[in-house]
């Protein structure tokens, strides 16, 4: 058998229960036990999640008890969790005459309910809870917000949570579960103003300044966002996520030295390892200090070697460095974790054209272009690549559709006309051009960079001094 961590068990003299109940199971013995020790070994073994040992108590407890239905309630909650949803509303039904008015036995049905998708049953349910008692009232609102988050219901959620915590300022996963609903419903005004409300009612609650920080920063608002995170850090110095919630908002202010102090205070806690590692690579990054950004983004992928993220960092980096293979090899690391991401696949397209890799990186362009990434600095890109190629078909491909997605892209019209002189439709490349000078005359550079013999065409002569 294996051995359980019964620390706070030993002092009751609960330990040796259990020890005593393992080793008849172990030995094939039997034994004969009060009700409210099998009760205790319920609640224990369903506790740890070592159901094999709960249902062994209930065998028992059915053998010597046939009749007793003191423990169904704790069977059906053992129940629901193998998925046995029916079996457990049948034996909520058998008893339902017995414990009518106790709310463990309404709140247990909710739950159950709420698993097999009767939501607005549950609520039912929980309601009866809330007519049989007076205590963990609180508790009883928290559930019935989440059935109604479960119906998309973000108001009724919001409203019995703020009734939660009319009860009790201190219940945390109210604090918590309301501060989801205000994000979902990207209320975040709302949080704002009924965090602070909380915070004039109780000053001293890191909970509450850390949901507040956490609002502003979703509103954009860093600099309050920083100053909430900064009052969470003087009540409590080991609420780790303040320190890396207001190192995320210094990145954002772009004070990213800061952030990184913050980032490794953070790694004090040994959470989000890898996550952090990233974080300060790119602080690093930004800063131009490509050595340390790689050392860091390394770091991420020893501790997570299926993190993409850190891996295209780390390509970035050796790339600043000049480090050319290092960069392939690290970019299509990248890829082969997550092969569909088209971001992923752009970077390397570009990598590989600064690298005049041009055919590979006309084969990841399109590879970006099927999973999904179609920004319009790929089309510039790759019809770049194209028209330094020479391959004006391909161009003309390109700028069609991009010109799909972005009718008014400047840039994509200009490579179109390009593309058009050098496949011999001067016309409708004239035309174009004309257009587009019109608006922005300084883009004739761009366009005697790709087709330097326009300049030596008479049309385009005139219209460069008419411009003028």
């Amino acid at each position: 058998m294996d051995s359980l961590d019964d620390s706070f068990f030993k002092h009751d003299g609960s330990h040796e229960l259990t020890e005593r109940f393992e080793r008849m199971i172990k030995e094939g013995e039997s034994s004969f036990y009060e009700v409210d020790d099998l009760e205790e070994l319920l609640d224990h073994y369903t506790q740890r999640h070592r159901l094999e040992f709960a249902f062994k108590v209930l065998e028992i407890l059915h053998q010597q008890y046939p009749t007793n239905k003191q423990l169904a309630i704790k069977e059906a909650e053992l129940l629901s969790l193998t998925d046995k949803h029916t079996e457990a509303l049948n034996l909520l039904s058998e008893i339902e005459y017995l414990e009518g008015f106790n709310p463990d036995f309404y709140i247990t049905k909710a739950s159950i309910l709420s698993q097999t998708g009767h939501y607005e049953k549950a609520i039912s349910c929980l309601h009866r809870a809330l007519d049989c008692t007076s205590n963990d009232i609180d508790a009883i609102y928290i559930n019935l917000s989440i059935e109604h988050q479960n119906l998309e219901q973000f108001d009724e959620a919001i409203a019995f949570l703020k009734k939660a915590l009319e009860i009790n300022p201190e219940n945390e996963d109210a604090i918590y579960e309301i501060a989801y609903c205000f994000e979902l419903g990207k209320k975040h005004g709302d949080a704002v103003r009924y965090f602070t409300q909380l915070i004039d009612l109780g000053p001293y609650n890191s909970h509450v300044w850390f949901n507040l920080g956490a609002a502003y920063q979703a509103e954009g608002n860093f600099e309050k966002a920083q100053v909430a995170f900064d009052y969470v850090i003087i009540i409590d110095d080991n609420f780790h996520a303040a320190y890396f919630n207001k190192a995320n908002v210094l990145v954002r202010l772009e004070r990213y030295e800061e952030a990184i102090d913050l980032y490794k205070k953070a790694l004090s806690f040994e959470i989000l390892d890898s996550l952090i590692y990233f974080y300060i690579g790119d602080c690093y990054d930004h800063l131009g200090n490509h050595k340390k950004a790689l050392a860091y983004f390394e770091k991420a992928t020893k501790k997570d070697d299926t993190m993409a993220e850190a891996w295209i960092g780390a390509s970035s980096s050796l790339d600043m460095l000049e480090r050319e293979l290092e960069a392939l090899e690290y970019a299509k690391r990248a890829i082969e974790i997550d092969n569909e991401n088209g971001d992923y696949w752009c970077y390397l397209a570009g990598l590989q054209m600064k690298y005049d890799l041009h055919v590979e990186s006309a084969k990841s362009f399109e590879h970006a272009i099927e999973s999904g990434y179609t920004e319009p600095d790929l089309w510039e890109d790759y019809i770049q690549l194209a028209l330094s190629l020479n391959d004006d078909d391909l161009a003309l491909s390109i700028a069609k559709r991009g010109h799909d997605l972005y009718p008014d892209h400047t840039l994509l019209r200009l490579y179109q006309s390009v593309a058009m002189y050098r496949t011999n439709q001067e016309e409708k490349g004239f035309e174009q051009l004309v257009e587009l000078l019109i608006t922005e005359p300084s883009l004739i550079q761009e366009f005697i960079l790709y087709f330097p013999k326009g300049i030596e065409i008479q049309e385009i002569q005139h219209l460069i001094e008419t411009l003028k």
